[in-house]
């Protein structure tokens, strides 16, 4: 059912006792509100019956002067969850990670297949960790017996400087039952893949070669040296800056540090950690926070574009650097500020649910790079 379709089918059960936000055909749940001077509280509860007998759920939310109700849409009819084809886009993904990986070394899989095989050690990585994610997501929704879809990857290959996949998603295929299932659905994905991640990033640099076998491997790429390298920098968020002392590695040049696969591998699982942590609309940020607060996030999440939209004339006015200016708009545009209400809002999560809600704040910062890519 489209959003026009069921907007048109609570207007004709509401009848007009309440009054549909006029936003609303830009939500995913429709909205209708009214006074409580004009309606009384068991009116709207019988609203919520009569919605309920055509298998429109909704969501009631009474304050001191009125009501509040989100209609939430039902479960669709079961359907046959084809798998073929997002098997073909993983094996696509496989081809165009382990290209990039290959040329992200100095080879040219296009040229010659032999070279292919020097982007298998990045492929695995960044695929694994990419998995991570989307499984972590995956299998909490089948736990709540929520309807989700397998993973779809997007492929990618780029002759220039690209992690070679556009990523990857899971859709959603009915309701969420409630605010737990919410919260864990959407924390689940960005821990399972910044374990992953962390996990490459020590890996990586438990084995990086002292400076001086460095230097040889580079020249081997680069003859006259580091300095005839790419002028295209990668930033350090402030855990990959932690790891890098931890384990004595200053000595590698963030220029050419996608010349060693699982720590540039780690490096992405951070980046798309971040992105995915960001606390607006339907990020799994914005899960997370809309658990924790309600139709609070919304505020929150208005604050946090806010910052952004800071950040960026921050960067273009002193870096002419536009890296978070298409983020933006893709916020505008498709991911928004709203979150769609569950299927019951009034559920308490609990103190550690609470905790870990903090905790994925926390790690968000530490994943964070206010420039991640520059030049020099």
């Amino acid at each position: 059912m489209t959003i026009r379709e069921l907007i048109k089918q609570s207007k004709r059960v509401i009848n007009k006792r309440l009054k549909l936000d006029p936003f609303s055909r830009f939500y995913k749940s429709p909205v209708f509100k009214q006074s409580l001077k004009k309606i009384s509280k068991e009116e709207v509860r019988i609203i919520q019956t009569e919605l309920l007998a055509e298998k429109i759920y909704s969501n009631l939310q009474i304050s001191r002067n009125r009501v509040v109700l989100k209609v939430l849409r039902g479960t669709p009819a079961r359907r046959k969850e084809g798998w073929f084809f997002k098997l073909l886009l993983l094996l696509a993904t496989v081809v165009t990670t382990a290209s990039t990986g290959a040329f992200l070394r100095g080879k040219n899989p296009i040229e010659s297949l032999d070279e292919l095989g020097y982007g298998y050690e990045y492929s695995f990585a960044l695929l694994t960790i990419l998995l991570f994610h989307e499984f972590g997501h995956y299998f909490t929704a089948r736990y709540y017996k929520v309807r989700v879809s397998l993973p779809y990857f997007i492929p990618l290959f780029l002759p220039a400087f690209h992690p070679g996949t556009l990523g990857a998603f899971i859709k959603m295929r009915s309701s969420i039952p409630g605010r737990r299932a919410l919260f864990d659905i959407g924390i689940a994905g960005p821990l399972a893949g910044f374990a992953a991640s962390l996990g490459f990033l020590i890996i990586g640099m438990q084995n990086l070669p002292d400076p001086a076998t460095m230097q040889a491997y580079l020249t081997e790429i680069y003859p006259g040296g580091v300095v005839n390298a790419s002028s295209l920098y990668l930033g350090k968020p402030f855990l990959f800056s932690i790891l890098l002392e931890q384990f004595d590695a200053n000595h590698l040049p963030m220029n050419v540090m996608y010349h060693f696969p699982f720590i540039f591998a780690g490096w992405f699982g951070l980046f798309v950690t971040a992105l995915n942590l960001i606390p607006i609309g339907q990020l799994d940020g914005g899960h997370i926070t809309y658990a924790m607060f309600g139709d609070r996030a919304q505020k929150l999440a208005l604050v946090v574009f806010a910052l952004l939209i800071g950040l960026n004339f921050y960067l273009i006015s002193n870096y002419n650097s536009f890296i978070w200016v298409l983020w933006s708009i893709l916020i505008i545009v498709f991911i928004r500020f709203r979150h769609p209400p569950t299927m019951d809002d009034k559920q308490a999560l609990g103190n550690f649910r609470i905790l870990l809600g903090w905790l994925s704040y926390i790690i968000f910062m530490l994943c964070f790079s206010p420039l991640p890519i520059y030049l020099m």
